[in-house]
């Protein structure tokens, strides 16, 4: 059974996963102290880490057992890759794990940006009824870059009886 060490927050469904095939430490507030770092690998497999984690060369280095660190999130600014390198640890990035989620903000916003969804509420709160200022009719369809607006092209499902 691998060693996975957690040094910042992750999901508990995430947690829970994990937790079914592998041995999971878990220590979220870790990051802070190198001294924890330290200890937390000892004995450890894979390391899953955040943008608040400095994954160093010292750290790298004294992770004998180590063989992946797995960024959850974007950019790899915060690990040392060719300390990495060189110890053979290889370092698998969540690339485009979040795709659906930045697509649900990215239409999600568009759309609320579009409709004047803010200040259409803030003056209906204050007793005005602004319908004529805001119906302009503004349609979403061709003002969004088409492989965001595709991915929310899901099948229909219809009731069974």
């Amino acid at each position: 059974m691998s060693v996975i060490f957690i040094s910042e927050f992750i999901s508990r469904q995430a947690l829970e996963t994990l937790k079914h095939v592998h041995q999971v430490r878990y220590e979220p507030e870790s990051y802070a102290d190198p001294a924890k770092l330290a200890s937390g690998l000892i004995n450890t497999d894979a390391w899953i880490v955040r943008n608040l984690t400095k994954v160093s060369a010292d750290l790298v280095q004294g992770a004998k057992q180590l063989k992946v660190v797995g960024r959850l999130g974007v950019g790899l600014e915060n690990i040392d890759l060719p300390a990495c390198a060189q110890a053979n640890i290889k370092v698998i990035p969540a690339t485009g794990a979040n795709a659906d989620s930045v697509a649900e903000y990215v239409l999600g916003t568009s759309m609320a940006l579009m409709r004047a969804y803010a200040p259409a509420s803030l003056e209906t709160l204050l007793g005005a009824w602004p319908r004529p200022k805001y119906s302009k009719c503004h349609e979403i369809a061709g003002h969004v870059h088409k492989p965001i607006s595709r991915s929310f092209l899901l099948p229909v499902r219809t009731p069974t009886r």
